[in-house]
C-alpha cells in the first residue's frame, strides 16, 4: 500500500492510555455491576489484564465502558486512582478524543482532548 493510502477494515476506537489499577476484588464488584451476562465483560478474567482494567479490541467503537454509570460508582466507590483515554480515527467520530480521570478520593472527570499538529 503506497503511502498516504489507507485501508480501512473496521470501525474501532484505540485505547491511548490506562493507568487505573484494579484488584481481584474490585475486578469481581464491576463484573457483578453489569446489567447483563456479557454487558462488559464474557468472563471474570476478561475484566482485568496485568493489574489494570482490560478493554477489548474486539468490541471496536463499543470497547469504552467507563461512559456507564454503574462502572463509574463501583470504580470511585474504590477510590480509584489514574486516567484512561481514548481516541478515533475513523468511523462518525473521527478525531475525537475522551477519557476519564480518576482522583483516588472517589471522584472522577471526563476529559476531552484534541490533536495539534505541529
Amino acid at each position: 500500500m503506497g503511502a498516504g493510502k489507507v485501508c480501512k477494515v473496521m470501525w474501532h476506537i484505540e485505547l491511548i492510555d490506562n493507568t487505573v489499577k484494579v484488584s481481584k476484588k474490585l475486578a469481581k464488584e464491576l463484573f457483578a455491576s453489569q446489567d447483563y451476562s456479557g454487558q462488559h465483560w464474557e468472563e471474570l478474567d476478561d475484566v482485568v489484564s496485568e493489574g489494570k482494567l482490560d478493554f477489548n479490541y474486539d468490541h471496536f467503537e463499543h470497547m469504552d465502558f467507563l461512559w456507564n454509570e454503574d462502572v463509574q460508582k463501583v470504580l470511585c466507590g474504590a477510590k480509584v486512582k489514574g486516567k484512561v483515554t481514548f481516541g478515533s480515527m475513523d468511523g462518525d467520530n473521527s478525531g475525537k478524543f475522551w477519557g476519564y480521570e480518576f482522583d483516588g478520593k472517589g471522584g472522577f472527570r471526563e476529559l476531552k482532548g484534541e490533536v495539534v499538529w505541529k
